[in-house]
């Protein structure tokens, strides 16, 4: 995306803009609201989607200028891009930088029957600790959500059926927010 100029042939990439909705009591999805036309390219970039786990591939996106925010996202091929930055580029188009991501199903609380949502898996960590005579395995991630997800510190959280426990939760970004989740595991 080098040049500032945009010809009119290059937004050939169809997209859908994503919005996160309640499409009913206690599930949230997200809603495709409109289509556009854009340039997208993969980059050989490592787009730091999250400040506490690892990042994800990056793409860089140029669409015609539209109501558009952090809150969002957008569909491109079947990929899901997180969205992290949107510019000005003049001249009627937005740059934007996302995160090629794969979406999870999440339910917060799953023996309380709480909200399910979708949800971005990172890598934080992974801790192996010898006890005596037993070996525990702690298997730690990131997951990110869209705002309007809160979970609270020492419930439980299912991944993709996996139960978790939330541990830490930073909630300082505007547009997302991210929990340190654990797993623990005799070996």
């Amino acid at each position: 995306m080098g040049t500032r100029y945009v010809g009119a042939g290059t937004l050939s990439e169809p997209v859908q803009i994503l919005t996160i909705q309640e499409t009913e009591p206690g599930r949230w999805q997200w809603v495709p609201s409109r289509k556009a036309w854009a340039q997208v390219e993969q980059t050989a970039r490592t787009n730091l989607f999250s400040r506490v786990g690892v990042g994800a591939r990056d793409a860089a996106v140029v669409l015609r200028r539209q109501p558009l925010t952090l809150h969002q996202a957008l569909s491109w091929k079947g990929q899901h891009l997180f969205l992290t930055a949107i510019t000005d580029r003049g001249r009627m188009h937005l740059d934007v930088k996302a995160a090629l991501v794969d979406l999870v199903e999440c339910q917060a609380d799953p023996v309380e029957d709480g909200p399910h949502f979708p949800g971005v898996l990172t890598e934080k960590y992974i801790k192996h600790e010898q006890l005596e005579p037993l070996a525990v395995n702690t298997t730690a991630f990131v997951l990110v959500t869209p705002k309007v997800i809160d979970l609270e510190e020492g419930r439980l959280v299912e991944v993709a059926g996996v139960p978790y426990e939330v541990q830490t939760a930073h909630r300082l970004d505007r547009y997302k927010n991210e929990f340190e989740v654990v797993r623990k595991g005799d070996l």
